[in-house]
Formats: structure tokens, sequence, C-alpha cells
């Protein structure tokens, strides 16, 4: 395989954590940030104990994730070692991706064409909650609810990674 993913060139999971390794400096920068500031009017904010990446990752890796907006299912997230997540719809459709740690907040990317998404993390009582720094959705904010080991099964009939 010659070039990567700024060629267009589709790589493979170890090929992109190498991409990913090598570029996300370059990637957050040229990426749009959000930042909490202050709490103005409408404006979420974070409550509970921050979460440092380290902690997630001793939390997610090995792990389903499941994830609520507003009390609703949002979707579900299979971490393993490494970095590499697969991501489920409530559709059952999947995508793969990978993340890192960046600056204190835990980063996502989920391929060419694609932003990549970076969360503020925060421990609360019953849940984790995440909000989302950037991107035309910058202050979605997820809770995830609970995790298992469950392997997570996508639309396509196969399991993820």
């Amino acid at each position: 395989m010659v070039g990567g993913p700024e060629n267009g060139v589709v790589m493979g999971l170890g090929a992109v954590l190498k991409w990913m390794k090598r570029f996300m400096p370059v990637l957050l920068i040229a990426a749009p940030t959000f930042s909490w500031a202050g709490s103005l009017a409408g404006e979420p904010t974070l409550t509970g104990e921050p979460m440092t990446p380290e902690e997630f990752r001793d939390y997610a890796e090995g792990y389903t994730l499941y994830f609520e907006r507003d009390g609703e299912f949002w979707g579900s997230e299979s971490f393993t070692p490494g970095g590499a997540v697969t991501w489920r719809y409530p559709s059952g459709d999947c995508m793969n991706g990978v993340w890192r740690a960046y600056e204190g907040r835990a980063c996502f990317y989920y391929g060419i064409g694609r932003e990549v998404l970076c969360w503020d993390l925060s421990q609360e009582r019953q849940a984790i909650r995440g909000v989302l720094l950037d991107g035309p959705d910058a202050g979605l904010e997820l809770k995830i609810t609970r995790r298992d080991r469950r392997p997570l099964l996508c639309s396509d009939g196969g399991e993820a990674l």
C-alpha cells in the first residue's frame, strides 16, 4: 500500500492507528474547538468529578458501553485494547474507529472524511457523562449508563472487532 488517508487510500486498522498517532495533533489543531469557559444560559455544564482519558480507558477497554441521550438509547460502542472501537447505531449499523487521549480529552476518529470528535468526561453518581467539544454537534451530551462484556452485533450479522 502506498500513501495514506491523505491520499484517499483505504487502510487496515493497524495502519489507521499508526496514521492517527502520527497525525492526531495536526487533525486536532485543524478541527474547530469548543471550550466550557463559563456557564451561559442554555449551555450544558459538566457536573460530577472530571474523568481523565486514562480513567476512561481503564473503565472502557474490553467492554461494550451503552449510551443514552435525554433518557433514550443513543447507541453502543465496543472498546478493545489498543484503542480500536466499534460504534453501533440503534439501527444496528456499525462503524469502526480508534480513540486516543489528547490534551485531557477522549478523542475519536472514525475514518477519512469524518472529523475528530473530542469529549469531556465526568463521573456522576450512576453514569459517566460526556460532552462533545467540537464539530456541528458541539455541546451534545451523552451518558454511559451501563457496560458489559457481550460482543457488539452489527446489522450485517457480524461481530464488531
